[in-house]
């Protein structure tokens, strides 16, 4: 199995998963040109998806979502909630999924988990296929037991690691605006990622983690891996991790079946 992930952040979100079987995109919130160059570049078609996973219904994960799975007549996987949210058009193909139950998709095994979002019915997924297992998590302002289990199996870890808390506080964001990303409903700043992390190398399993949705204006890609790194140091569980690489909001990384991450220019002109 191999995870690409061509884009995260408050401009965009979109994650594509394949196998030689088939693949998945998770999220699709990019102009529906970046999307497809994106997996031309590694070398997916539209007629090799088995679905569009959509997480939930904010803008930055769904921009291309309806219009893609249109277009080439994809099922939207989501839930009830999301779906309602959505407004999709009945010429549209859609599959509910629910927290807690396993659905397959072509050769994807895919276990909704819910999460804690402002949004109608959001989720993060843990997905198994060819062996693999990837479980993506972003845009959540707390974590629980449920997700550790989903997480479980996981070889590869993509976790929300929006902000660091101090510089939350002194960004320029209306007062309004710190107070829904710090609740239990907004996004997990850095701390709460490592304590996540660290939580999760408890079972003594190693893995690769991706820290994703990085804040634009209250992070950067050095501070989340310091203070992530940070935490799980004082928990002694660094070196339960091959690696710990923050995704960039425009830029493809890509793990795969040598469970290790490689930073691919497919965005150049």
């Amino acid at each position: 199995m191999r995870v690409a992930a061509f884009a995260s952040g408050s401009s965009g979100n979109v994650t594509l998963i394949s196998t030689p079987e088939g693949a998945l995109l998770y999220d699709a919130g990019l102009p529906q040109r970046a999307i497809l160059a994106q997996c031309v570049a590694l070398g997916v078609t539209m007629d090799q998806l088995h679905g569009i996973v959509v997480s939930h219904e904010h803008t930055d994960h769904i921009t291309s979502a309806v219009a893609l799975a249109k277009r080439y007549n994809i099922p939207l996987v989501a839930t009830a909630g999301t779906l309602q949210a959505l407004h999709v058009p009945d010429t549209v193909a859609t599959m509910v999924c629910c927290a807690g139950r396993a659905l397959q998709l072509g050769p994807f095994t895919l276990l909704p988990v819910r999460v804690s979002h402002d949004a109608r019915e959001p989720v993060g997924m843990s997905i198994r296929a060819a062996g693999s297992s990837v479980t993506i998590a972003t845009d959540l302002g707390d974590w629980d037991d449920a997700l550790l289990e989903a997480c479980s199996d996981a070889d590869l870890v993509v976790i929300e690691s929006n902000h660091e808390r101090e510089h939350l506080m002194q960004c320029g964001y209306s007062a309004s605006l710190k107070q829904r990303i710090a609740s239990r409903t907004g996004h997990l700043d850095n701390v709460q990622a490592g304590n996540f992390l660290a939580a999760l190398a408890a079972d003594g399993k190693t893995r690769t983690a991706w820290l994703a949705h990085l804040s634009q204006e209250a992070n950067t890609a050095a501070v989340a891996l310091r203070s992530v790194t940070a935490v799980l140091r004082y928990h002694q569980r660094e070196a339960l991790y091959r690696s710990i690489i923050a995704l960039p909001r425009q830029k493809t990384i890509v793990w795969g079946e040598a469970q290790r991450s490689v930073q691919l220019n497919l965005w150049a002109e």
